[in-house]
């Protein structure tokens, strides 16, 4: 038979075992929302980079489109300036003499 100091000790000891199975649920939900924090920490720093290579990228095109403007542009003057100087060489030097005998 169960004695009556048997019983007082389990009903002692179901009150400590209470708390201890309270405190394992409640970590249990602590950790699930650490860890849901921590993705979501996760998934914001990599929204952020994908944004910001998708702007570096733009910046980069942009930049290298700007910068094939400018040598076209110094291409283009250099080409006028030596057409320019071309058509005034042979402008101001005779070409020589030229013998037509009939």
């Amino acid at each position: 038979m169960v004695r009556s100091l048997d019983v007082q000790q389990i009903l002692l000891q179901s009150n400590a075992v209470e708390r201890v199975q309270q405190v394992q649920q409640q970590q249990a939900d602590v950790q699930q929302k650490h860890f849901q924090g921590q993705l979501a920490e996760e998934k914001r720093e990599l929204r952020e980079k994908v944004n910001n290579l998708e702007e570096a990228e733009r910046l980069m095109i942009k930049e290298e489109e700007e910068r094939e403007k400018r040598e076209k542009k110094k291409n283009m003057a250099k080409r006028k300036k030596q057409d320019a100087a071309a058509g005034d060489l042979s402008v101001d030097e005779p070409l020589g003499k030229i013998d037509i005998r009939v």
